[in-house]
């Protein structure tokens, strides 16, 4: 059915767009279909989704037409698919589609309907089938297709540390039990919990074992022949082989997928070199595995918001196992096509469009080599690319410059950011194998800048490495990038982080201010940290949150790290966000120019969860940053409360700090660098400053051979607690950053300021802001030369004696003029534009 122009136009005024991100709150599971309502797709084909429904045996029938009765052909259907997706693999009119799923012989759901606009990009996957029919029936087929010959390779610099590393896989021995456990060292205090974790790293351990001894032995076999590295493996996989499905691999999910994976590795390596009764014993035991992973995920994993070890590791090993057993095991053909929806269906998790990613960047490292190696059987087995098709993947190349800097410091999102002071050599793997299949300069210029401010061996890299070594390209490394244009600011709204900079083409000479205000709340590798920052100045750590991820369940991490207080946040009545991917957040507006950058989140609903039945009586948290070049932050806080509470906000630096209560001042330090705060408030402030942690971060975790990580305890937090409670509550800090201890920026308060509100100048810019409830919420900043004017909620930009007024009455607004002429720029909201 033809949708006529007008009807068109109607609906996609109506509808909510797709650009920013819903304000509902996300929850584990799926409770809604989608797309549904008024949705506007991006990606077309749209895949389908709904709530699945739990037992045993479920499967679902699902129909897709132009044609809200459904009557009328084309009608696409699918019957009897075993979770809870569906994609059409074919593209989809311009126009509103009308969908319905059932489980299968049941009552059709409620009639859904969603639109597909001009702008939606193709990424049109083909059907399974058609990848199924595309394997060969020879083997190898996971590191190498059938008849390839890679032994040219043997003397390129990834090659050489292969066979390093096969090398010292001869000698390895592969134990079938737990292994001694360190001595506790006197630490008798351990809790239940940390006994436990201490059990489980003996088991992962085995894992990590099977994975640098039986990989680096099949690469090794494949580059130089060795008979050597064939027999090794050969005997690893039949010993893994003789191990009980329900034994020491299956006391930890990744200790089970490299087993099963490593089983089947040897398998599809050495085909032709295994007499029948091993490969029916490796297949038998592949089995048990694969279908345990299968069982659990069908029907469950693709409702699933996140199942992180799936996505990090099992996926890919479960794909590549099942790959490896198509055409020997009859059930591989049912897990292969999971697998291939499954990634076509979700990937990339967490990420959306924009190229952000919401667990943090050391997580990210995990699921490396499944985004790049799924793709790149799909694409030889059927010639569709999903890398060059999806807009993610090209726009990871901002999120790796803006949130990840080279030569210097992370974000500081998500557990273990901490370790990452500097981007890890897996970060340039990732750029330079994405800058040949792109061909973005981009990447490459990344790679490049790591090369330049770090010292590494990207040969020496296991992420990506093979795939690296046997794809005939030219490495990004000897095709430096062209500088890219950069803008002050990049936001990352469906992943929920974003950063300000004064200058990211020069990350050793930069100020940045990232942010966090995510849909995905605390969940996973991801803290309670809704309406956030950190500041780096040239790559260092300034104000930074803190803590450390010791283990998932560890008393520091629960009861610190993990926490509100552990962050550059807000507390309400002591209490910080609760535990929950309820619990999240919204990037609210984005602005820049040439001179100021803007960024707000609105975390009101970030201290309540239904699914930990909390609510702190939070009912409105917006946080506005604006980084103004050379050096000066301001953080414009507006909270309200359904009762009046007791408002607390943080600060927190590595280093050390000093308080100046009676100014309202605060001072951190890192080396030369200092940044200077001052801190005004609708309330008086009592002030604390201490430099320990709550809960201590103990060090109990080791690998034999190899000590314990040390915690640093010296710390520093401060916290500026209103002396009592109010309903409202508005905050106003303005913090100098400085890179000599003797440059001194001021801070000049100007007549006209008072408790209710305030008029600063300092290093060039006139900041005005309201704090009083009884004043309407107001923060203006202009440059001393008025060619820049920021506004947050004026109507109009009055520049001189011209008035420049917008199209959005009352929301951020940047008035900057240039040598081009006056511009005008208002921030989309991220929220209300869903």
């Amino acid at each position: 059915m033809k949708l006529s122009y007008l009807k068109y136009i109607l609906f996609l005024l109506a509808a909510t767009r797709a650009y920013g991100q819903s304000a509902t709150p996300l929850t584990v599971f799926l409770q809604t279909p989608k797309p549904a309502g008024n949705s506007v797709i991006r990606i077309n084909p749209v895949v389908l989704m709904w709530p699945y429904r739990k037992g045993s045996g479920i499967t679902y029938d699902v129909r897709l037409s132009m044609d809200s009765l459904f009557s009328r052909e084309p009608v696409w259907k699918a019957r009897e698919l075993p979770g809870a997706m569906y994609n059409p693999h074919r593209l989809l009119e311009k126009g509103i589609w009308y969908w319905q799923y059932r489980v299968s012989g049941k009552q059709w759901s409620e009639r859904l309907k969603f639109l597909v606009p001009e702008n939606a990009v193709s990424v049109v996957s083909p059907a399974p089938e058609k990848f199924l029919g595309g394997i060969p029936e020879g083997h190898p087929r996971i590191l190498a297709d059938p008849g390839q010959d890679f032994r040219s390779f043997a003397k390129r610099a990834e090659a050489l540390a292969i066979l390093k590393e096969a090398e010292q896989a001869l000698s390895v021995e592969m134990k079938t039990g737990s292994e001694n456990l360190n001595p506790k060292a006197g630490r008798d205090s351990l809790t239940a919990l940390q006994e436990e974790r201490r059990q489980k790293d003996a088991v992962v351990r085995i894992g990590h074992r099977i994975r640098n001894t039986v990989i680096p032995l099949c690469q090794g076999y494949l580059l130089t022949g060795d008979p050597r590295y064939r027999d090794k493996a050969i005997g690893i996989a039949m010993q893994i082989s003789s191990w009980g499905p329900g034994g020491i691999s299956s006391q930890s999910d990744f200790t089970d997928g490299i087993s099963m994976y490593g089983m089947a590795l040897v398998f599809d390596t050495f085909h032709n070199h295994l007499d029948s009764e091993k490969k029916a014993q490796l297949i038998r035991s592949v089995k048990v595995r694969a279908d345990r992973f299968y069982n659990h995920w069908v029907n469950n994993i693709e409702s699933k918001i996140l199942s992180g070890h799936v996505w990090q590791l099992l996926l890919n090993e479960f794909f590549k196992t099942a790959l490896a057993l198509y055409g020997h095991e009859d059930k591989a053909t049912e897990w292969l096509s999971y697998a291939y929806e499954l990634f076509l269906g979700r990937t990339p998790v967490l990420g959306g469009i924009g190229g952000g990613w919401a667990e943090g960047a050391s997580y990210f490292r995990m699921n490396i080599d499944m985004l790049v190696d799924i793709p790149e059987k799909i694409k030889r087995y059927t010639g569709f690319d999903f890398i060059a098709s999806h807009p993610w993947y090209r726009n990871q190349a901002d999120w790796l410059i803006y949130q990840v800097p080279p030569g210097g410091s992370a974000d500081g999102f998500g557990d273990n950011t901490e370790e990452l002071s500097t981007p890890p050599p897996f970060f340039a793997a990732y750029a330079d194998v994405m800058g040949n299949l792109l061909d973005d300069s981009r990447f490459r210029w990344y790679l490049q800048k790591m090369h330049e401010l770090q010292d590494f061996d990207l040969a020496t890299e296991p992420v990506l490495r093979w795939h690296r070594l046997v794809h005939p390209t030219v490495s990004s490394e000897k095709k430096p990038g062209d500088p890219p244009r950069l803008r002050m600011g990049r936001v990352f709204p469906e992943a929920g982080v974003a950063s300000l900079h004064t200058d990211p083409l020069h990350p050793g000479h930069d100020i940045m201010v990232a942010f966090r205000a995510s849909p995905y709340g605390a969940y996973g590798h991801a803290h309670a940290d809704q309406n956030t920052f950190n500041v780096m100045v040239d790559g260092k750590r300034l104000f930074f949150r803190t803590g450390y991820k010791v283990a998932m369940n560890d008393p520091h991490r629960l009861g610190w790290s993990m926490h509100t207080k552990a962050h550059n946040g807000i507390l309400v009545n002591g209490k910080g966000q609760p535990y929950s991917i309820e619990a999240g957040g919204r990037i609210r507006y984005f602005l820049q120019g040439k001179t100021l950058a803007y960024v707000a989140g609105d975390a009101s609903g970030a201290y309540k969860s239904k699914e930990k039945s909390v609510d702190s009586g939070l009912r409105k948290f917006l946080r506005h940053i604006v980084l103004l070049k050379p050096g000066i932050l301001v953080v414009y806080d507006e909270l309200e409360a359904e009762n009046p509470a007791i408002w607390s906000w943080l600060i927190h630096s590595l280093g050390h700090m000093t308080i100046d209560s009676a100014g309202n001042g605060y001072t951190g330090r890192t080396g030369s660098i200092t940044g200077t705060g001052k801190l005004w408030s609708s309330a008086p402030l009592s002030w604390s400053l201490k430099n320990k942690f709550d809960v201590p971060a103990v060090s109990y975790r080791s690998s034999p051979g190899k000590p314990g990580k040390e915690y640093s305890n010296d710390q520093w937090h401060l916290a500026a607690t209103s002396s009592a409670p109010t309903r409202v509550m508005r905050f106003l800090s303005i913090i100098r950053i400085q890179r000599d201890n003797n440059q001194i920026i001021e801070v000049r308060e100007l007549p006209g300021s008072a408790d209710d509100a305030v008029v600063i100048e300092t290093a060039g810019w006139k900041i005005s802001a309201n704090l009083s409830e009884n004043l309407p919420l107001s923060l203006r900043i202009g440059s001393a030369s008025e060619d820049v004017i920021f506004s947050l909620y004026d109507t109009e930009i009055k520049a001189g004696n011209r008035i420049f007024t917008g199209q959005r009455k009352h929301g951020p607004k940047l008035w900057e003029s240039t040598r081009e002429g006056d511009k005008l720029f208002e921030a989309e909201d991220f929220i209300s534009d869903f």
